[in-house]
């Protein structure tokens, strides 16, 4: 970003407006810049939490590169896939443009910030997010001021010597789940377990109750995974008639049926190189299977009207919300073919058996349908969170989605969602609103908020000890519970004469 005229220093605050700590920013970035590429990774990721805090995101997203390959998605929240689109192409060009990218403006509600430059001992990292609100005015002139400081730092330390010999150093591990929105153990767990499996050319099978996501887990394995850049290609086993499936599928040759009018690939060619999804798959029709079986188990495909068959490259990652043990004791679904998706089994929790989610996913969707439907919606009550999270929700987030939706367009002229906006199947009419004065799930964040603090304090503040010594993984994760426990950063930093970007103790 451009705007290098404006001092740091003669940044005033506009009413309303949040005001950086620009000149402790300013020398913990010029400190880390000869500290190395680690110390300055760690202070351009501590300075992306206070530009979160400053132009408030409904999304966030991080990105990684080579030396001179092309932008790959580490993390992200909130974004939906067409966000995502945008904000790989940002990054591309922030890393094209060698961290210097174009200049915000008033009215613009994307931030893209640069991390880490890529070189040949570590991956390139940016943060791209989208802005609750249009960037006023001093936010982006502080956004600018921010971009050129970190332009400045890391063109400083492009020139330092690489030691030979040294292997290239991954900028952020995966902690999480593209497009997904949690903070749950049993969430984290299956991005633990997504991590795994991501690259494995093996089929996949992701069960679960309707509602629970099971395709956009199957997005997150594509996306992380190395075929990402190859088509990922949806199919829904139950949405279509029985007699087309194997067509879909497999294709076909004109004239090899009554309407085969042309030639056709099928959706299993069409993700060569890529994942096909094929969700439902309890709802294949039984005569077909042998056919998807030999598929799987081959490799190879035989187009409807062609003599022989041929092989093709393609991941494919199966869903259902079905018991399939169930179907094939009840010869519904065959052994041989469960035993073949089964290999790789993830299980999404229903949304009653992550609570801790239900918070999360509310921000989320109130910022989503809000903008989706132009309407200003200024919060909803604690009264109302209460209620939604202690509702059973056997739609599983499908359900919470459609009632937030519901709860947007009928919010109050004053723009606050309150519990008599909720409908009375989750919150009867006459119910009580009162909150009880000790939660249990209020004293474990309290308790979470107060270990992660001292753990912090403990190691100086260096976020990756602070993770690993918490049994996180990693930074990322750590960063997600600074923002949902409501931790300030800026409650945490000091702006005076002591050098660098610190925690108070």
């Amino acid at each position: 970003m451009s705007d290098s005229s404006v001092s740091p220093d003669a940044l005033v605050s506009e009413s309303g407006s949040s005001q950086l700590p620009i000149s402790s920013i300013v020398r913990a970035v010029c400190q880390a810049a000869s500290g190395g590429p680690d110390l300055l990774y760690e202070v351009m990721i501590k300075m992306s939490l206070m530009v979160e805090a400053t132009a408030p995101t409904y999304g966030l997203s991080i990105w990684a590169t080579s030396d001179a390959g092309k932008a790959t998605l580490r993390w992200a929240e909130g974004l939906e896939e067409q966000e995502i689109a945008t904000g790989e192409r940002a990054v591309q060009e922030i890393f094209a443009n060698k961290g210097q990218p174009q200049p915000a403006t008033e009215g613009d509600r994307a931030i893209c910030l640069l991390l880490a430059l890529p070189s040949p001992v570590r991956e390139g990292a940016a943060l791209y997010g989208r802005c609750v609100r249009p960037l006023t005015t001093q936010q982006a002139k502080e956004l600018n001021a921010l971009s050129d400081v970190a332009h400045l730092a890391h063109s400083h330390q492009s020139v330092n010597v690489i030691p030979t010999g040294t292997k290239p150093v991954s900028a952020s591990s995966t902690s999480s789940l593209p497009g997904m929105v949690f903070s749950s153990r049993a969430m984290a767990d299956v991005a633990r377990n997504v991590e795994r499996i991501k690259d494995s050319n093996s089929t996949i099978l992701v069960t679960g109750e309707s509602g629970t996501g099971k395709e956009l887990i199957a997005r997150a394995i594509h996306r992380l995974s190395r075929r990402s850049e190859s088509e990922f290609i949806p199919f829904n086993c139950s949405a279509v008639p029985a007699e087309l499936v194997e067509s879909m599928l497999f294709g076909h040759r004109r004239g090899t049926f009554t309407g085969a009018m042309s030639d056709q690939a099928g959706l299993i060619r069409s993700a060569e190189n890529g994942t096909l999804f094929l969700d439902e798959i309890g709802d294949l029709p039984l005569p077909l299977q042998p056919k998807l079986l030999r598929f799987l188990q081959e490799g190879e495909i035989h187009t409807l009207g062609e003599r022989a068959p041929r092989k093709v490259n393609v991941r494919v990652i199966a869903a259902t919300h079905k018991d399939l043990e169930k179907l094939v004791s009840e010869n519904l679904f065959r052994e041989d073919l469960y035993y073949r998706i089964a290999t790789l089994t993830l299980k999404v929790p229903p949304l009653r058996e992550r609570r801790e989610d239900i918070s999360a996913l509310i921000s989320h969707f109130v910022s989503h349908y809000a903008r989706k439907n132009e309407r200003a919606i200024s919060g909803i009550t604690a009264e109302a969170i209460q209620i939604l999270e202690t509702y059973f929700w056997p739609g599983n987030i499908r359900e919470l989605a459609a009632e937030i939706e519901r709860l947007v367009l009928y919010a109050e002229d004053d723009g606050y969602i309150r519990p008599e906006n909720i409908s009375t199947r989750i919150h009867p009419e006459g119910a009580s609103n009162e909150i009880p004065a000790a939660k249990l799930d209020d004293l474990l964040e309290s308790y979470e908020r107060r270990v992660i603090t001292e753990t912090l304090k403990r190691h100086d503040c260096n976020v990756a000890k602070a993770s690993e010594a918490l049994g996180l993984g990693s930074r990322q994760t750590l960063y997600k519970k600074l923002k949902r426990l409501a931790i300030d950063i800026g409650d945490f930093l000091q702006e005076d004469t002591e050098p660098g970007m610190q925690y108070r103790a």
